[in-house]
């Protein structure tokens, strides 16, 4: 006799409950591809973090853009603070600026490349990995240009030296290229994390750009910035590692100076309201006024080379810093400001 095998026989209650599973694992597969799919979105887009004060944004038509958490930048926009503003942008998730009030910044991206036009005020910049080779990411002002691959620092306008163009590196190094555009001459130089460099311009050609390339230490930055650096621990640790700072220290200066009345949201030394002794102090030969365009420019600046980092395993750099003393008058002007800017600027902010 031959035996036939015959097929199972499913219910009509069984095939319902085998439909109904397929349906909520397709559901699942569909979210979970929402949420990396949006992830990936917010990690590659530019869009604001953060606002205190008075913001606007711009399109690149001239007309305005509504503020709120996570709006998105276009290429073309401008973001503008007034007096009582300080606002925080992330670019990606690796890279986060945060404008000091009185500023304006003109955001431009083509792929890859990104490029931020600082036309007044100051800009702190943290970029928390090293950038690709494929990527490009530059901060430029009327006449400078910042390369940035994976460091932190601030760009600004010294409006206590008739808007002189400076950059103060952090830590990790940025190349400097700047351009007189009376005569086209372009120069470059290199700044390592803590320092500070000013570029004078003249009508000398052959010789119409000049550097000032000093060294800076915890007293010298801005209560804009230490209120930026001294609450992201991440950052601090990089900073202190590359410059041999002292994390402690970098929290005592901040204390001290909000405690004296400042606001975390005041400018850098030089910047709007000085909060220490100003760079130009230090020139060897200081211009007959403040005039960019000065036929003569501090003379021993050009070419200075910057200090090498230590080969310690600490990997902190072993080099001395120029002394400063602590009995110079801090600016009245820190002390005008009753707001606080105690936000904390960390790289999880991005992917909220």
């Amino acid at each position: 006799m031959t035996q036939i095998n015959k097929s199972p026989k499913f219910s009509k209650q069984k095939i319902t409950i085998l439909v109904l599973s397929v349906a909520v694992v397709a559901a699942v597969a569909v979210v979970a591809g929402i949420l990396l799919t949006r992830n990936d979105y917010l990690a590659k887009t530019m869009r604001l973090l953060r606002v205190e004060g008075t913001v606007n944004i711009e399109d690149q038509k001239g007309g305005t853009k509504p503020v709120a958490d996570n709006v998105r930048f276009q290429s073309g926009d401008a973001l503008s603070t007034g007096s009582d503003g300080v606002a925080s942008v992330g670019l990606d998730d690796k890279k986060i600026v945060t404008l000091n009030n009185d500023s304006r910044a003109e955001f431009v991206k083509n792929g890859k490349h990104l490029e931020l036009k600082l036309t007044k005020g100051a800009l702190f910049f943290n970029v928390t990995e090293k950038l690709r080779s494929d990527e490009k990411f530059e901060i430029k002002t009327s006449t400078m240009t910042a390369g940035i691959k994976g460091t932190s620092g601030i760009v600004y306008y010294d409006e206590s030296d008739d808007r002189r163009e400076t950059i103060a590196v952090t830590d990790g190094a940025v190349e400097i290229s700047a351009t007189n555009p009376e005569t086209g001459e372009t120069k470059t130089a290199r700044v390592e994390g803590g320092q500070q460099l000013k570029v004078y311009l003249t009508s000398d050609v052959g010789n119409s750009i000049s550097f000032l390339l000093e060294d800076i230490c915890e007293e010298d930055l801005s209560i804009f910035s230490l209120g930026i650096i001294a609450e992201n621990d991440e950052l601090i640790s990089r900073i202190c590692d590359y410059t041999g700072w002292d994390p402690d220290k970098l929290r005592k200066v901040l204390k001290d100076l909000s405690g004296n009345g400042g606001n975390p949201g005041e400018s850098m030394p030089g910047e709007s309201n000085p909060g220490t002794t100003k760079p130009t102090d230090a020139l060897p030969t200081k211009p007959s006024d403040t005039d960019p365009s000065d036929t003569n420019p501090p003379t021993t600046t050009v070419g200075k080379n910057p200090k090498k980092k230590s080969s310690s395993k600490s990997s902190k750099r072993s080099v001395k810093r120029s002394s400063k003393k602590s009995s110079k008058k801090k600016s009245s002007t820190n002390k005008s400001s009753t707001s606080s800017y105690h936000s904390v600027i960390s790289r999880e902010s991005t992917t909220r």
